[in-house]
């Protein structure tokens, strides 16, 4: 069997199936939260697949450190409890499963594709995956001078660990504009990338590290993949991103 990255993030992530929050369909507010809700009808066959299905999607989305996951939600309300059927039928609901993902600012969507986990992840990450991507350049050595302390990336397509704090690198990115330069370099890109890469003696992936500025010999990253821990990295090295 051919294993791609997706296949090796759920085999590492899934085995943890936490439970999601059961609560009254009246209590639904997602207009105000991030949010991922599935209506479903207790007992029946299909609902219990998509409950396991979205319990799974909430592991492998909690492992990607999405700045956003901190205070999403992973909601569920079952039709035939308490006021919940008579409230749902006058919103015009009765078939079930039925995902819906809330995003502060962009609204819900309703989910319509397969109730597959690894679909309900795609899904969540398209939604997040809209607001800093533009503040990390890609590879151009360049840019790095001694003008700006530039983080970069070395990463590969392949990598699951990459894919996983992508969000993290580039929030982190947002939060330090005019202060350092964020670069990916994708490695085997190209042969100035992997000459590039060689050059840092990059041996795994992702590898950090602090360059250009003032920094005289490359700063190797070795903390959490988050957004504190880059930010923390770089208030230690960069004084300036403490102001």
């Amino acid at each position: 069997v051919k294993m791609t990255s997706w296949n090796l993030f759920f085999l590492v992530f899934i085995p943890t199936i936490l439970c999601l929050d059961e609560v009254a369909f009246k209590s639904l507010s997602p207009s105000d939260e991030n949010q991922v809700v599935l209506l479903y009808r207790g007992g029946d066959e299909q609902s219990e697949k998509a409950i396991d299905a979205v319990s799974q999607a909430e592991v492998a989305l909690k492992g990607m450190n999405f700045p956003e996951m901190a205070n999403m939600k992973f909601l569920k309300a079952d039709a035939r409890k308490g006021d919940n059927s008579r409230e749902m039928e006058l919103k015009g609901i009765s078939n079930f499963p039925m995902l819906f993902v809330a995003v502060q600012g962009q609204g819900m969507d309703r989910y319509l594709r397969e109730l597959s986990s690894q679909n309900i992840v795609e899904f969540v990450r398209v939604k997040f995956e809209n607001t800093t991507e533009e503040d990390v350049f890609p590879f151009n050595e360049e840019l790095i001078t001694d003008e700006y302390p530039t983080l970069v990336k070395f990463h590969e397509k392949w990598c699951t660990r990459c894919q996983s704090m992508k969000r993290a690198f580039e929030y982190a990115a947002s939060q330090t504009l005019g202060k350092v330069m964020f670069m990916e370099v994708e490695c085997s890109l190209s042969v100035e990338s992997q000459k590039f890469c060689n050059k840092h003696h990059v041996n795994g992936f992702p590898t950090i590290k602090l360059v250009g500025g003032s920094i005289k010999h490359p700063i190797l990253y070795s903390g959490e993949r988050s957004v504190q821990g880059l930010l923390d990295f770089l208030g230690e090295h960069v004084p300036e991103t403490r102001e």
